[in-house]
């Protein structure tokens, strides 16, 4: 039996993002457990200045300004569009990168997440392609759990532009 969180979770996305795609889901429920912590370098700081400074903060008006992206609600996707629209302080949201970084996710976690999503496509036949679901597996039979891109079809829908941190960091950080 799925977690009611885990499912409820899924579906959202699902649900809010059309053109997701397995390996969204994968990317989704990694962020979830791993948080941000492989990509935080000494780059990170400019990265962020140069989205931030580049997208359209006026374009995808009906984002939210944070996503769940763990069935705990403890990691949140925070959207720089509506961040930025806000006021909020881009400084604030690098330190909550930052604190955030040090989280440890765990693989077993993670592949518990992602069994059950795996069942949800076939006991609701949800339109996932299963080569991909196969060749994701595969990928992770010979590397292990490793951080995967967003699909060009979600790319190119959604123009993803968001960081992930803890939520108890954002608040005290980014909401004060």
């Amino acid at each position: 039996m799925m977690d009611k969180r885990l499912r409820e979770l899924l579906l959202g996305h699902i649900e809010r993002h059309p053109a997701i795609q397995a390996r969204d889901i994968y990317k989704l429920l990694f962020q979830g457990v791993f948080g941000v912590g492989h990509l935080i370098s000494e780059k990170t700081w400019d990265s962020l200045r140069e989205e931030a400074g580049r997208i359209n903060i006026d374009d995808h008006p009906e984002e939210p300004l944070v996503e769940e992206v763990s069935p705990d609600g403890s990691m949140i996707r925070v959207n720089l569009r509506p961040y930025l629209r806000a006021g909020h302080s881009l400084e604030s949201l690098y330190q909550a990168m930052k604190e955030s970084a040090t989280h440890e996710g765990d693989e077993a976690v993670f592949l518990g997440y992602w069994e059950p999503f795996k069942q949800l496509v076939t006991e609701q036949g949800l339109p996932f392609i299963v080569e991909s679901i196969e060749k994701l597996d595969e990928s992770m039979a010979e590397e292990g759990v490793k951080p995967k891109h967003h699909t060009q079809k979600y790319r190119d829908a959604y123009y993803p532009a968001y960081r992930v941190v803890k939520l108890d960091i954002y608040q005290r950080l980014c909401l004060s």
